[in-house]
């Protein structure tokens, strides 16, 4: 049985997030309105490539094998990665889990500029160094590719964890370097969102 654990989003080595998976961390597994929710608005299409950045324990993964992509997912938690293959092996060669750093780490030979058309970020982007990460995701995508944040609103946050979100001003900013933006709300208070950006120029 898990147990709650506190996360200090400043803190991004892998070791520290081994710890937690450890110690019994879990992201909440996406219900189905934030699942249809990201078909939706990604436009989902059987056969497409996806990557899913900061995997964690592959719960979204695997719901993208089920409607039909085949997926690459990353984290750099050797805890969490394995915990994952674990977890998702019914899921077969459409699935495939991997260590990986995003941060410091070199590209995955795998990610081939042009040629993925999802990427996820479901709770990891606030981890990530956003100008290497941006830049990296418009090459690997391909022209109507499209890069999906799911995150909090800062403001929307306790005090104590604004910085678990993204701020207003940086939603906007994500902006640059896409045809199209679109965001969406998740929750009752539009504290929890999806992003979409589609089409990297």
């Amino acid at each position: 049985m898990s147990q709650k654990v506190q996360v200090e989003h400043s803190r991004r080595s892998p070791a520290y997030w081994n710890h937690l998976y450890e110690a019994g961390y879990r992201v909440k597994e996406p219900e189905p309105f934030e699942r249809q929710m990201f078909r939706n608005y990604v436009t989902v299409k059987a056969g497409q490539l996806a990557v899913d950045v900061g995997t964690g324990l592959g719960h979204m993964a695997a719901h993208m094998t089920k409607w039909g992509l085949m997926v690459l997912a990353y984290d750099f938690s050797t805890v969490a990665i394995a915990d994952a293959r674990t977890s998702h092996q019914s899921c077969g060669d459409e699935l495939a889990f991997a260590e990986h750093d995003f941060n410091s780490d070199a590209i995955p030979p795998e990610l081939v500029p042009g040629t993925v058309d999802v990427i996820c970020c479901r709770h990891s982007f606030e981890f990530l160094n956003r100008a290497r990460f941006l830049t990296d995701a418009r090459r690997w995508l391909t022209r109507a590719g499209v890069l999906q944040i799911t995150t909090h609103r800062a403001k929307r946050m306790p005090p104590a964890a604004a910085h678990q979100g993204l701020r207003d001003e940086d939603i906007e900013q994500l902006r640059r370097g896409w045809r199209y933006m679109t965001t969406y709300g998740l929750d009752g208070d539009d504290s929890l969102i999806g992003i979409v950006l589609r089409g990297p120029r």
